[in-house]
């Protein structure tokens, strides 16, 4: 039997070890960087709030907003009154107003 104190405590690394050990640092480290990247992203882009509609400027002070709808190019309003009022896409000039007729199908 061999004596423990005759066993080289400092045996060479085996190439494909060296390599395995090496590889998987460099992986660990990237797969890390990635979930910092990822999480700086997130928090950027759920902080940034961009108003989807704008201040609405244009009505009269006595329009009871029922339902507002955004196009590309322009701003649809419906009040209480069953007006329809069709703003500019800043919300500052009214482009169009309608209003709606009671007309019963039968």
């Amino acid at each position: 039997m061999v004596d423990q104190s005759e066993i080289s405590a400092s045996l060479p690394e085996p190439a494909n070890l060296r390599f395995l050990r090496r590889l998987v640092t460099t992986l660990t480290a990237i797969m890390i960087l990635g979930l910092i990247a990822i999480f700086a992203v997130l928090v950027i882009k759920l902080q940034t709030t961009t108003a989807i509609f704008p201040e609405i400027t244009a009505l009269p002070a006595s329009a009871e907003v029922l339902s507002i709808s955004r196009t590309t190019t322009e701003l649809i309003i419906i009040d209480q009154t069953r007006t329809i009022y069709i703003l500019s896409l800043d919300g500052k000039t009214i482009v169009q107003k309608m209003k709606l007729i009671n007309a019963h199908v039968k």
